[in-house]
């Protein structure tokens, strides 16, 4: 699929212009959004989930390296909960399981409204006004 090259250069400056913090909202955004491809891939037959679900494979390795474990008491658990997605990720390519994308797309929901209330935090806005606060859609 062709990308429209105003389109394409539109989300580059937004994730060159965005704080570290929106940055991993956006990481979590477009994981979301290759996991939702990956489970209509599959419901499809179409052998393109897996390109989506390797996708997504590296976005949460991103996550897991750039991970600082000393940086704060939850970080260990954080990298924890980023290898078992990774784990099922991998094991939803080699052999697909019924309802694994869903809880996998259950947790990255979650984890993406945490860091989504973090950034709001660091920018001073308050909690209403950023769940109100429109995804940009990487993709």
């Amino acid at each position: 699929m062709p990308v429209d090259p105003a389109r394409a250069r539109y989300l580059a400056d937004a994730v060159a212009t965005a704080t570290p913090a929106r940055r991993i909202v956006l990481l979590y955004d477009r994981l979301w959004l290759d996991i939702q491809r990956a489970q209509a891939a599959q419901d499809c037959g179409d052998a393109s989930a897996r390109d989506h679900l390797q996708h997504a494979q590296q976005i949460i390795a991103e996550l897991l390296g750039s991970l600082d474990v000393s940086a704060w008491s939850g970080a260990a658990d954080l990298a924890s909960l980023y290898s078992y997605l990774l784990r099922e990720l991998i094991a939803e390519v080699l052999e697909p399981r019924p309802g694994r994308l869903a809880a996998t797309t259950k947790i990255v929901s979650d984890l993406r409204a945490s860091w989504q209330q973090a950034e709001a935090q660091l920018q001073g806005v308050p909690a209403q006004s950023a769940e109100g606060r429109e995804a940009v859609r990487v993709g």
